[in-house]
């Protein structure tokens, strides 16, 4: 009897001209996304390459390794392959940082982009599951249950020795069964589009990751799904219950992901960046002073230029060699002081993310958001270890320099003769294994299981209880 009434269910739905209609366009807006992204990625990542080799030669040119350490080399953000299905952070602008062996590195905006795609959200997979997806099993599932009590079918199917847990469950499975097809076909679409391609490679643990937010994707189906059912269930019509969904698809899909942030800067503000700006200068302006009135005019110059010319050779040396000690000096407190600053301001923004993401779980798109885009590498996760990554290259530019000026003499503003960055390191980011993204999303997984399964042993319970005429 189960199977009947599931094959019955699905046929209702698949036969509906709403659901042709609304699931087709799911499908298409799914194959143009992976399309367009897949034509993106090919070009971030020509870009990539090519602005490598362009940044390697400026380097070169510097003449001299003080040049180098000063001036420093860019570096581009590397291209995500996942950018293909979840785009998430990877469409900022900010793709190229200067690593120096002075200050923290940070990605910049670039001016080549075109700032328009910040204007509207990003045709991803995650725009259409979380949006498109979710509101299409609104659509499915609103009259369910109130559509059969109006049209009086519900009142007939009881008449006959059908029990009403079997009645629910075959509706809940009949249901999210038809909206799990036209998913599994984009997502095999899109996995085709992805595997004939020339310009993208997924490696085994791209597809593993590609599998694992497929799955992540149709449990985020069976909590909007068990949403509609739901209401649909507790409402006597099926207008009032299409209306209430509404009302809960603009709440979970648009208002709670976007509020969140703002009320996480309310609760936990941080100083704007003009103002961290500021307080940097202010302190690199101390410790410069600090520097100046130990080094200038009657200070250890011994009178300035005047002194210095009836110094001896050895004393002129040995107080060129006291001033570059005290030069290094003051580049290490300048960067000490710029490094307390900047990692004060990411722990407290770090914070701030932490109650954003706390009060946007009370919406399962939230935190469909928050577990695929950190699977795929392309969400704040990945941003915090890009920076680290940044730091981390940043440690091993400046032991290169160290070690090329081992045996330099003088302030290095000269040209050295053997300036050669063959050996340089390049910057390569470590990419986190699935298995460690995963861990950091469990809760996130965790959370629409539950919602999953709340909301249906609610619709479960309200059916058994609910009065059908």
């Amino acid at each position: 009897m189960l199977w009947v009434m599931i094959r019955k269910e699905c046929l209702n739905n698949l036969l509906e001209l709403r659901f042709l209609v609304c699931g087709g366009l799911c499908i298409f807006l799914a194959v143009v996304s992976v399309v367009v992204l897949r034509a993106d990625l090919a070009t971030k990542q020509a870009d990539y390459h090519s602005n490598r080799e362009i940044y390697r030669t400026e380097a070169e040119e510097y003449g001299g390794y003080e040049n180098l350490a000063r001036e420093g080399i860019r570096v581009d953000r590397p291209p995500q392959n996942f950018q293909v299905l979840f785009y998430g952070t990877e469409k900022t602008l900010d793709r190229t940082a200067v690593v120096s062996r002075d200050f923290l590195p940070g990605f910049e905006g670039s001016s080549a982009g075109n700032p328009i795609v910040l204007l509207f959200p990003a045709a991803d997979m995650l725009f259409i599951v979380g949006v498109v997806f979710s509101l299409l099993a609104f659509f499915i599932s609103y009259d369910a249950v109130a559509g059969e009590r109006e049209r009086g079918t519900l009142k007939l199917l009881m008449s006959y020795p059908l029990p009403r847990d079997t009645l629910i469950l075959a509706k809940w499975i009949g249901g999210y069964l038809s909206l799990a097809l036209p998913f599994l076909i984009a997502l095999g679409i899109g996995a085709l589009l992805i595997g004939i391609s020339g310009e993208i490679t997924f490696t085994t643990e791209d597809w593993q990751a590609f599998v694992v937010s497929g799955l992540v994707s149709l449990i985020l189906i069976a909590v909007m799904f068990s949403i509609g059912l739901f209401i649909s269930v507790l409402v006597r019509n099926s207008s009032t219950a299409l209306m209430s969904l509404l009302a809960i698809w603009v709440l979970l899909a648009l208002i709670i992901p976007n509020a969140g942030p703002y009320i996480a800067e309310v609760v936990a503000p941080i100083p704007a960046p003009g103002a961290v700006e500021r307080l940097i200068s202010e302190r690199i302006k101390e410790v410069n002073d600090q520097f100046r009135q130990e080094w200038g005019g009657g200070g250890r110059g011994g009178g300035g230029r005047r002194g210095m010319r009836d110094m001896s050779t050895e004393q002129r040396a040995e107080l060129f060699q006291q001033m570059q000690q005290r030069r290094e000096a003051l580049r290490k407190e300048v960067n000490k002081v710029t490094e307390e600053i900047i990692r004060d301001y990411e722990q407290r923004l770090r914070h701030q993310v932490d109650i954003a993401r706390t009060i946007t779980r009370l919406s399962p798109v939230a935190s469909y958001a928050y577990a695929n885009t950190d699977i795929g590498e392309t969400g704040v996760r990945h941003e915090r270890n890009l920076v680290n990554g940044l730091r981390a290259y940043q440690r091993q530019f400046s032991r290169y320099i160290l070690e090329q000026q081992a045996d330099a003499v003088g302030f290095g503003d000269q040209e050295d003769e053997d300036y050669r960055i063959d050996d340089m390191p390049v910057f390569k980011l470590r990419a986190e294994s699935l298995a460690g993204r995963l861990t950091a999303r469990t809760t996130d997984v965790l959370l629409l299981a539950v919602f999953a399964v709340l909301f249906f042993m609610a619709a479960f319970v309200s059916f058994l209880r609910t009065d059908i005429t």
